[in-house]
């Protein structure tokens, strides 16, 4: 029989064994055979219809991401991918990625800035970080609160650093997005030229859409009508889609108006208010300033402040349409002989959308 203190001693052995053999399994678990812990990486691939894949990105490009759960490879359309993360970035990195997915940029730039960048090593970790920051800076530079040169240097700063990167699409939409608010249509061509490289249809359709845009910038209403007329002709399948194709029959719409015919574009943005939610507010936004150019072109000055205040008034949340209706409303109130609403009008224009195109035209 064993002695209480050989027993006592045997008891004590037996509890270390087992909590040592449990640590081992949790070190197993954690860092994998041989301490590897980038055999147990934890990157996560959160697609937008499907449960969120974990594993380990082996090949991430413009268009699509590949990553191995348990020894088999999945491969993603990014279209198709909510977000991306990886193992071992900062909490605040993701707590960034959801605010800018809510368009909450300012509190994303204020979770970006918590994190010391130059304890940043791995390389797809510090091209999100800075993406998300310059990004963040172009949405509200665009809505009259950021830097947009800021902005346009990080992104072609980031761009130059890493040009297969995975936020291609987006960051070239937003240099081109800038661009045009600074007035440099030629220079936004070129990032919008990029979107047509995509392998989705519906980015390059997008691609399209500001392509035509530019175009109207430009005062050439018979290219842009083309480009719109092919995305109108263009098979629908998706919702996305759906819309840019609703935004092109607006486009439309303007050629005619900027071609002499605004009663036919006229009737086209009212068929197009019968059939559609107004609470798309670009969109709305955008018929209403379409209306506007139709009831200036023929005179009709009421109907066009009418139309104008429309947008500032119940579709303003879309800052390229917004200042354009604040730069009509200024020149459309002083021809209405109210030149204090016209003052009222530009310095709203001025002091919200300082460095947009509408607020240096005269």
């Amino acid at each position: 029989m064993f002695s209480p203190t050989y027993k006592n001693l045997s008891m004590h052995l037996m509890a270390r064994t087992h909590i040592g053999m449990a640590a081992l399994v949790i070190l197993g678990l954690t860092w994998g055979p041989g301490g590897d812990r980038a055999a147990w990486a934890l990157d996560r691939v959160y697609p937008r219809q499907d449960v969120p894949a974990s594993g380990k990105i082996v090949e991430l490009t413009p268009t699509s991401v590949t990553i191995e759960v348990r020894g088999k490879n999945q491969t993603y359309s990014l279209d198709d991918v909510r977000k991306i993360t990886f193992d071992g970035e900062p909490d605040e990195l993701d707590r960034a990625r959801e605010h800018v997915l809510n368009e909450q940029y300012e509190q994303a730039i204020d979770e970006l800035k918590k994190i010391d960048l130059a304890a940043i090593k791995a390389p797809l970790i510090r091209q999100d970080i800075e993406f998300y920051r310059w990004f963040a800076e172009g949405k509200l530079a665009l809505a009259g609160n950021g830097d947009k040169a800021a902005a346009i240097k990080g992104l072609l700063d980031l761009a130059a650093a890493n040009r297969n990167t995975h936020h291609l699409f987006p960051l070239s939409q937003m240099l081109g997005d800038l661009a045009m608010a600074v007035g440099q249509p030629e220079r936004a061509a070129s990032y919008y030229n990029m979107l047509l490289r995509a392998e989705s249809p519906t980015t390059k359709a997008r691609g399209v859409y500001l392509l035509a845009r530019v175009d109207l910038a430009q005062d050439k209403p018979q290219e842009a009508r083309q480009r719109f007329e092919q995305l109108i002709a263009a098979q629908t399948a998706t919702p996305e889609m759906a819309r840019i194709k609703k935004l092109a029959e607006v486009g439309i719409a303007v050629c005619d108006t900027l071609s002499g015919k605004p009663q036919e574009a006229l009737q086209r943005l009212e068929r197009m208010i019968q059939e559609n939610d107004s609470s798309d507010q670009e969109l709305f936004a955008r018929i209403s300033n379409a209306q506007g150019a139709c009831y200036a072109a023929m005179g009709r000055t009421v109907d066009a402040l009418l139309s104008y205040l429309k947008t500032d008034m119940l579709f303003f949340t879309d800052p390229e349409a917004h200042a354009e209706a604040l730069y009509h409303l200024k020149r459309l109130w002083a021809e209405y002989g109210q030149p204090s609403r016209a003052a009222e009008a530009g310095a709203r224009l001025t002091s919200r959308y300082a460095s947009s195109v509408w607020a240096s035209k005269p």
